[in-house]
């Protein structure tokens, strides 16, 4: 996500001329319903486990694809600010419930050290990111239009990786069995080396 707004600003302010308190405008619809997205998160999360992660992953694609012919017209800045506010309540919702939805199958005892581990990734990820962004935004096209639509594509393949990957924790979401209850299930519980 930090490419995405990083983009955004970039092109509002540099290529298509906006101060910065218009470029900040365009996006409020944004940083609104990301608050009111992560507000509802928790039930979801709860509702409907990794499955809120590979919606909202694919719903940024979308509002990635579908900014890149708008932002830049007259016309199109007011019609991106209702596909902006979707993408900020799907980008509230999917951030507040990853990090839970992570932490729900990690070990009582490794849950401190896997939840200083993910917020390092994400800034880790967050960084690569920005520069990955970048280096699409800034290659060379025949305009500004199309640099921004490069970096947009750039940023739907991202979020429809991020969809994929979140499609494998559906399995590795769900509760494990006891160990005790494992053992017995296997037969193997009281003999040795078990």
């Amino acid at each position: 996500m930090p490419s995405f707004t990083y983009l955004l600003f970039l092109h509002l302010q540099s290529a298509i001329g906006y101060p910065a308190l218009t470029a900040a405008l365009t996006s409020a619809p944004f940083a609104a319903a990301a608050v009111l997205g992560s507000r509802g998160a928790p039930a979801l999360a709860r509702r409907h486990g990794p499955a809120v992660l590979t919606v909202s992953a694919l719903v940024l694609a979308g509002t990635a694809l579908a900014l890149a012919p708008l932002i830049g017209t007259a016309a199109g800045r007011w019609a991106a600010l209702p596909v902006l506010a979707l993408g900020g309540a799907v980008f509230g919702s999917f951030t507040a419930s990853v990090f839970a939805l992570v932490l729900a199958r990690v070990d009582g005892s490794a849950a401190g050290s896997v939840s200083g581990l993910l917020p390092t990734a994400q800034q880790l990820g967050g960084s690569i990111g920005v520069a990955a962004a970048g280096l699409v935004y800034l290659a060379p096209a025949a305009g500004p239009g199309a640099a921004f639509r490069h970096a947009m594509i750039y940023e739907a393949a991202v979020f429809t990786v991020t969809a994929l990957i979140s499609l494998r924790m559906r399995d590795r979401n769900r509760p494990a069995a006891p160990r005790a209850d494992a053992a017995r299930a296997a037969g193997t519980f009281g003999t040795p080396g078990s």
